[in-house]
C-alpha cells in the first residue's frame, strides 16, 4: 500500500493522549486571557505612562520657565551688569576708542563728565600705590551712560565703572565682591552712594589692591 493510500485510509492515525489536550486548552486560554487583560487595561496604562512622562516633562518645564524667570526678570541684576561690563571691556580694548579723555590729572578728568551724565562721578588718583590715572571716557551699562575711569598697572588697563547706587545702600564701603569671567577679574562695591565695578586682566590679587587704594581716596 502506497504512503497516499495510508493518508486517506486512517491506519497511520494516532490519538493524542488526553494530558496534551489539557495542556493545549490550557496555553489557549492562558493566551486568551492575556490578550483580554491587555485589551482592558491598555488605555488606562497609556494614560499613566503619559501622565508620568507628562509629569516629568512638566516639572522640568516649571524649572526651567521659574530660573529663566528669575535671570531675564532681573535686568539690574548683578550678572547681567557683569557681562555688560565685561563686554564694554573688551569693547574698549579692541577698538581705538580706549578713552575719551587723555589726563593723568583727576581734576581734569572729573569736570569732562559734566554735561555728559546725570551725577557726578568721585575720580581719584592712587598713582602712589601703583595705579596711576591715565584717562576716562563715557560708556553704556545697565540702560544708562556712566562713567569709566581707566587706571593702568604696569602694562594692564584697568576699568572702573562708576554709577549712581539707586538700591539705596548706606553711604559707608559695602563688602567687596571678586568675580572671574572669560579670563577678567572683576571686584564690586557700594561707597558714598555710588556702585563701583574694577575689571582687568591683571591678577585678582592686584585688582583688590586697587580697590583698596580707591577706597581709601574716596573716604
Amino acid at each position: 500500500m502506497s504512503l497516499a493510500e495510508k493518508l486517506r485510509d486512517g491506519s497511520l492515525y494516532e490519538r493524542a493522549p488526553s494530558s496534551l489536550h489539557a495542556q493545549v486548552r490550557a496555553r489557549l486560554n492562558e493566551q486568551h486571557e492575556k490578550k483580554r487583560w491587555f485589551s482592558l487595561n491598555w488605555p488606562m496604562r497609556s494614560a499613566g505612562l503619559l501622565f508620568a512622562g507628562g509629569g516629568i516633562t512638566g516639572i522640568c518645564a516649571c524649572a526651567l520657565v521659574f530660573f529663566s524667570m528669575m535671570f531675564f526678570q532681573r535686568p539690574g541684576g548683578t550678572n547681567v551688569i557683569e557681562q555688560e561690563i565685561v563686554a564694554s571691556h573688551v569693547r574698549a580694548l579692541m577698538s581705538s576708542r580706549t578713552m575719551d579723555v587723555l589726563s593723568s590729572d583727576q581734576h581734569t578728568v572729573k569736570p569732562w563728565f559734566n554735561g555728559r551724565i546725570d551725577y557726578a562721578p568721585p575720580v581719584v588718583d592712587p598713582q602712589a600705590q601703583g595705579f596711576p590715572l591715565v584717562g576716562g571716557r563715557l560708556d553704556y551699562v545697565d540702560h544708562r551712560p556712566v562713567a569709566v575711569m581707566i587706571y593702568h598697572y604696569l602694562k594692564h588697563p584697568i576699568d572702573l565703572y562708576v554709577f549712581p547706587d539707586t538700591a539705596g545702600h548706606a553711604a559707608v564701603p559695602a563688602a567687596m565682591t571678586t568675580e572671574t569671567s572669560e579670563g577678567y577679574s572683576l571686584i564690586k562695591w557700594r561707597q558714598n552712594g555710588m556702585v563701583f565695578w574694577a575689571i582687568t586682566d591683571a591678577s585678582p590679587v592686584y585688582l583688590k589692591r586697587f580697590a583698596d587704594a580707591v577706597v581709601a581716596g574716596l573716604q
